[in-house]
């Protein structure tokens, strides 16, 4: 299943993130940065930059 994650980049979403890839499911990661780090998207997710 391909998922797209919201606010991804953030602590909540960094951890939805990485148990959606764990449960095998294709993520795409979509935040601006705001109040996440891109440094919490895991590197198998795809990351998109939102403004």
């Amino acid at each position: 299943m391909n998922c797209l994650l919201t606010g991804g980049a953030g602590f909540v979403g960094a951890h939805v993130s990485r148990e959606l890839l764990r449960l095998g499911h294709e993520v795409t990661v979509l935040d601006d940065l705001s109040s996440g780090f891109r440094k919490h998207v895991p590197p198998e997710a795809t990351f998109v930059l939102g403004k």
